[in-house]
């Protein structure tokens, strides 16, 4: 790429938007914004890079940008908002109270392959409910990332909730780890129930824990998957108790009316390797990948001093944006019309745009050119 080009164009995976491009997007954040703050979440601006050792989890790594300062630490540019505001939780505001509700809406950035076809610069809106009692908190994240999409006119979407302590019980105990524990949990996630069995081969698990793992793949739908599931896990405490705690959250949620915005996906297992509980992804008619998500991760603040149950979620604005484009739902932002205010004599003519601006009127001042 010879220099000309780089001042041309921007690398793959970042983003510009101008204009309506910019005025959508804004309409957006506004929007889901709004239902934070409805919710009595406070906003935090966290910084744009902090010491890399904050993003030290096994999916976070190896998609980081890092960098070394000037006093030479090794800094980081955010991929994530969860490490950091915990981070941020366990020090700046140690001595707050908990629960804490913040909210944040900003770019991360990540490393992606660029035959990936994937953005590594996104906008992210989210929120993190830190302390506070587990199943409550977990139905409160669940409603209000359903509102959201409400507010913003989205159809045929689902909140596809699942449990990594169903996975994490059955494999409690048999030695399972590393490679071999990620193969299984990626076959698993992919719906894959010979794979399961091939990344079972020869490990020694006993039948039953063998054929709840590969059930795992086949385990989702409607609320009956809970039903079936508290029967085919009873044998496991742990995959039963997570079983319990889903099925208390999930009948919250329908009691409050969302019965049918509910799917449960036992095989959902999660990427970050930070969840501990619930998890969920927001998934939408016309797109074929999911819109956000979120979980539990009751272990992560502990890591930075603050021991503290914690859940949250985000959507990525980029996708949301492309969601409400493909259904025909995208906000209509056009700005109001401006009145030019000619430059000839500039000191009267600046008067009278400073006078128009008072009573709220857009200016184009001078000679405007087009737009």
């Amino acid at each position: 790429m010879n220099g000309t080009h780089r001042l041309a164009q921007v690398p793959p995976g970042v983003q510009c938007f101008v204009g309506e491009e910019a005025r959508r997007r804004r309409h957006i954040e506004e929007k889901v914004v709004s239902v934070f703050e409805g919710w009595d979440y406070e906003e935090i601006i966290p910084p744009l890079f902090d010491y890399a050792d904050v993003f030290t989890g096994e999916a976070l790594a190896p998609k980081t940008y890092s960098f070394v300062g000037r006093d030479g630490n090794v800094l980081a540019l955010r991929p994530d908002f969860t490490s950091l505001l915990a981070k941020i939780a366990a020090g700046r505001l140690r001595d707050r109270k908990a629960p804490m509700r913040l909210y944040y809406s900003g770019e991360v950035v990540r490393y992606e392959p660029v035959k990936a076809g994937r953005q590594s610069e996104l906008h992210q809106m989210g929120l993190e409910h830190l302390g506070g009692e587990a199943r409550a908190a977990d139905a409160e994240v669940l409603a209000i990332a359903a509102e959201c999409l409400e507010r913003l006119g989205a159809g045929g979407w689902v909140l596809a909730v699942g449990h990594v302590g169903v996975f994490g019980g059955l494999v409690e105990g048999t030695g399972l780890g590393g490679e071999r524990l990620e193969a299984l949990r990626e076959r698993v996630e992919s719906k894959d129930p010979a794979g399961v069995r091939a990344a079972l081969d020869g490990r020694g698990l006993s039948e039953s824990t063998a054929a709840a793992l590969e059930r795992l793949t086949s385990m989702a739908g409607g609320f009956e998957v809970l039903d079936d599931a508290a029967r085919a896990f009873a044998f496991c405490p742990g995959a039963a108790r997570a079983v319990d705690e889903l099925r208390a959250v999930a009948g919250a949620l329908q009691t409050a009316g969302l019965a049918d915005r509910l799917a449960v996906d036992l095989g959902e297992v999660r990427g970050l390797d930070y969840y501990t509980g619930l998890v969920f992804r927001v998934f939408a008619a016309d797109l074929g990948f999911e819109v956000g998500g979120g979980g539990r991760y009751d272990a992560l603040l502990a890591r930075f001093g603050r021991p503290l149950p914690a859940v949250g979620f985000m959507l990525g604005l980029d996708r949301v944006a492309l969601l409400l484009e493909r259904q025909g739902r995208a906000p209509q932002a056009a700005p109001a019309r401006a009145v030019v205010v000619g430059a000839r004599d500039l000191g009267p003519a600046l008067a009278e745009a400073r006078a128009k601006r008072g009573s709220g009127a857009r200016v184009r001042f001078g000679d405007g050119g087009e737009r």
